[in-house]
């Protein structure tokens, strides 16, 4: 695979604001839906008895007895602790994917910028994003070539 990233962390500030905040929206949009089932659960447990029995299988010892939520808090802690860590994952290689033209972009900004010579045309690869931009970068190269304008020698 000829044109695969070896940096996770292409422009670290970058990526490292992105991931943060995609994990507080994931983090915060997790623990308010555990609030509401959790509450939800409370308010039930305290308006019916609530009980549900686990039944142990051996002669002679007695059930032992739950209530709604101690039966749905682990499974929310866990499923918390799931999203946050497919969320930094997902957030990690995507950001990759956004800082990878960005810092490409820049780059040819201030060869551009500095005289420096520079290639008449820019492209990224098809996974990354911002195509768009790299579109309109690589016309504009073009164009400030016809014109002589690019260091191109």
């Amino acid at each position: 695979m000829k044109n695969r990233r070896t940096k996770l962390l292409i422009e670290p500030h970058f990526q490292t604001r992105l991931i943060l905040r995609l994990g507080a929206w994931v983090l915060l949009s997790t623990v308010m839906t555990a609030f509401v089932t959790f509450g939800a659960l409370t308010w039930a447990d305290l308006k019916t008895a609530g009980d549900f029995f686990y039944v142990v299988q051996e002669a002679g010892t007695h059930p032992e007895i739950f209530t709604r939520t101690e039966i749905i808090l682990p499974s929310l802690l866990i499923s918390l602790a799931i999203n946050i860590s497919l969320t930094f994952i997902f957030a990690l290689f995507y950001s990759q994917r956004l800082a990878g033209p960005i810092h490409r972009l820049i780059t040819e900004m201030v060869k551009i910028e500095r005289g420096d010579k520079v290639k008449p045309s820019f492209h990224l690869r098809d996974s990354d994003e911002l195509q768009d931009v790299a579109f309109a970068f690589d016309a504009m190269l073009k164009r400030l070539d016809e014109k002589g304008a690019l260091n191109t020698k």
